[in-house]
């Protein structure tokens, strides 16, 4: 009898296909649990991963530059916080000895190839005619089966661009951040600094956004406004609303602010329909859940993730806007409308005559947009729960009917002067009530009037105003401009964007870009601007793609790399001091920003000069003393537990500065300095 191994991505994912793949039994080794299926002709041993098993790393010690030299090493020999893979690494490696065939069942992606690939590859050597490929969207037990039931061979391609990918951005991300940070050695300094193939393209598109914002001075205009008891109408010019010479902005509003009545001189209806959304690719999912729930891209991607282990959506890591009619619609929405709070939607939904959703453009040949499965969702945390009932409600969604919406603009004379109010309402709500709570559209009713109908004014506003400077990124707008831009991948983008949090060069939201990054930007345009190239960096995404097409190879695209990356870090070594001495500087006022959080109050009561509260680390302790240390002992205690930040405010109730506590794997929580402090009596 030949035995078979599948490898599962992970061990729930593994006991989901084991389960849907009928009787088994467990063979519990070296604290693994292995599922073992027989069948008349053969012996299936479904074994788990635990997400990547293997890392690269080089071949030679050492902590020069440029290192190209690279081969798979399992992942705990060389990462302190892997341990617990281990026992994974073990299992695999006592399984896959007795296999006489294998299937890579990891998630049908990229990453899912590289992970089964790399696997078999360095555990087995396996040839490609001896491995098959199970390919899925859902964890549910028909599909799983299915899946099972119609095994492709294995896919070289996608399997040769993951591992593409990894030497790619080994190559970039360790050269080019060990070339930064020797030259910081070089003058005596250490820190942690990065960059990547797409970490520097995605800096740089923050930084010159932040540099647009510094460079942008206000202009100022004046609006002027009519005041009825039950709206408000704007005045507008053959320019505009907006006047942009105080001069004539005062000769208006002399000319009107005296009438109190107003003639309707014209009317203008307009109708017209407001389409349903298109169904969720992860982008769209993210962008969605910041504007909903204020949840951060990285943070969404990860819950969808475990609803997606649980069997209760898609494959989330899609770029697919689009549902495809082989999923069967009407057996999906038959089984949410046995879920309660879905009832009667599913119900609407079902009572159309004809069953077609609203398509996006995008198309990922993998998987489908993400939709529910309809399984019973079980206990899910509050936030689970949030995207859950956001992916059901939009899958209703993209069933429904258009919205229909009214505007109605009307005009009023005054002094031969126009001021335009204006309503939008909605006649019929269609796909809105499958939305709910989530449709944000504007509401805004006028009274029903007449033309030539008289009004009374109550008064005029003459308001001046300034140019507001360009909007920033929040998290989810960069992730969204990353994709348009093709930078980074579907499961990437959200890791890359904390990357540049957790390096000290972006922080808040809206994202600002502090002055480290914009050094390290700066430093990178000068010496290496290919690092920060969006179109080399595209470029070699569609090389990866070629490979995954099998037209290139990967030794073409690797060389390729190697060749342009050899020439830059060159033309850096030769400046390496000179560069290290502009990102010192940065870097130490940028240390001292981040550890000063105010004024000390202390030395103001008492005469002292200058006194500022900062943040003092000594052993693995850490507190707030002031600067004027001796002469000022004035001193805080703060949590050990977490990364501290300035918010740059002062509390209300006890005036001393409130502080920001980061901890690992835990949501982030603020607080001010004082003790004693009445914010903290729920404490």
């Amino acid at each position: 009898m030949d035995t078979t191994v599948m490898i599962g991505e992970k061990p729930k994912v593994t006991s989901r296909i084991a389960n849907a793949l009928g009787d088994y039994d467990v063979d519990n080794n070296r604290g693994v649990k292995n599922y073992i299926i027989e069948t008349d002709d053969r012996k299936i041993i479904i074994a788990p991963a635990v997400g990547h098993i293997f890392n690269l790393e080089e071949q030679e010690d050492g902590w020069d530059y440029p290192v190209f030299e690279v081969e798979w090493e399992p992942i705990f020999q060389n990462n302190d916080g892997s341990d617990y893979v281990k026992k994974y690494y073990n299992n695999l490696k006592d399984q896959i000895e007795k296999a006489d065939d294998y299937i890579n069942a990891c998630d049908f992606d990229i990453e899912g190839s590289t992970i089964g690939g790399v696997i078999l590859k360095e555990m087995a050597d396996a040839p490609p005619e001896r491995i098959q490929r199970m390919r899925f969207s859902t964890l549910t037990p028909g599909d799983l089966q299915e899946a099972f039931d119609n095994l492709t061979e294995f896919d070289a391609g996608m399997t040769n661009a993951g591992v593409t990918r990894h030497i790619l951005d080994f190559y970039y991300g360790v050269n080019v951040s060990r070339a930064l940070m020797q030259a910081v050695r070089e003058n005596d300094r250490y820190k942690t600094l990065s960059t990547g193939r797409v970490q520097g393209p995605t800096l740089k598109v923050l930084a010159d956004k932040e540099r647009e914002i510094q460079k942008f001075e206000p202009d100022p205009y004046w609006e002027i406004y009519l005041n009825h008891s039950e709206f408000q109408a704007q005045w507008e010019g053959e320019d505009g609303d907006r006047i942009w010479d105080e001069e004539r902005a005062s000769e208006i509003f002399e000319e009107v602010k005296d009438k109190r009545q107003t003639q309707v001189s014209n009317i203008k209806i307009n109708n017209y329909k407001h389409n349903p959304p298109i169904p969720f690719n992860l982008t769209g999912l993210q962008s969605e859940a910041s504007s909903q729930f204020n949840i951060s891209p990285k943070k969404t991607q990860s819950l969808a993730q475990s609803l997606y282990e649980d069997g209760l959506i898609s494959y989330p890591r899609t770029e697919s806007q689009k549902l495809p009619p082989k999923l069967g619609y009407k057996k999906l929405l038959k089984k949410l409308k046995g879920q309660d709070q879905y009832e009667d939607l599913a119900q609407k939904v079902l009572d159309k005559d004809e069953l077609y959703t609203r398509q996006g453009k995008k198309e990922d040949d993998a998987h489908p947009a993400i939709y529910p499965t309809g399984e019973s969702k079980g206990n899910l945390s509050k936030q689970e729960r949030k995207i859950y009932d956001l992916i059901v409600k939009r899958f209703f969604a993209v069933f429904g009917e258009a919205a229909k919406r009214r505007t109605l603009t009307m005009t009023l004379d005054v002094k031969g002067h126009k001021f335009n109010a204006k309503s939008k309402i909605t006649v019929e709500r269609n796909w809105f009530d499958l939305y709910d709570p989530y449709v944000k559209v504007s509401e805004a009713h006028l009274p029903e009037m007449e033309e030539g109908q008289v009004l009374d004014i109550e008064d005029f506003e003459n308001v001046e105003k300034e140019t507001k400077p360009p909007q920033r990124y929040s998290q989810s707008r960069i992730v969204n401009e990353l994709e348009k831009r093709n930078l980074g991948t579907k499961a990437t983008r959200a890791a890359t964007v904390d990357r540049l949090y957790d390096r000290n060069y972006i922080e808040n939201e809206p994202i600002e870009v502090t002055d480290l990054g914009l050094a390290i930007v700066d430093t990178l345009e000068e010496n290496c601007p290919n690092v920060l190239s969006e179109e080399l960096t595209r470029e070699f995404e569609e090389k990866m793609e070629a490979i995954k097409d099998e037209e290139a190879t990967s030794d073409e695209v690797v060389e390729e790399a190697r060749d342009e990356l050899s020439e830059i870090l060159q033309k850096f070594k030769k400046k390496e001091k000179e560069i290290g001495k502009e990102l010192v500087n940065t870097i130490d006022s940028e240390r001292k920003r981040r550890r000063r959080l105010g004024p000390c109050q202390k030395c103001e009561e008492e005469g002292r000069e200058d006194g500022m509260l900062r943040i003092v680390k000594t052993g693995g302790s850490k507190f707030v003393g002031c600067s004027n240390y001796p002469d000022c002992e004035n001193t805080f205690p703060l949590p050990n537990n977490g990364k501290i930040e300035s918010l740059g405010e002062e509390c209300k109730e006890c005036g001393t500065p409130r502080i920001k506590v980061i901890r690992k794997n835990k949501n982030p929580y603020t607080m001010c300095i004082y003790p004693d402090c009445a914010t903290k009596d729920d404490w």
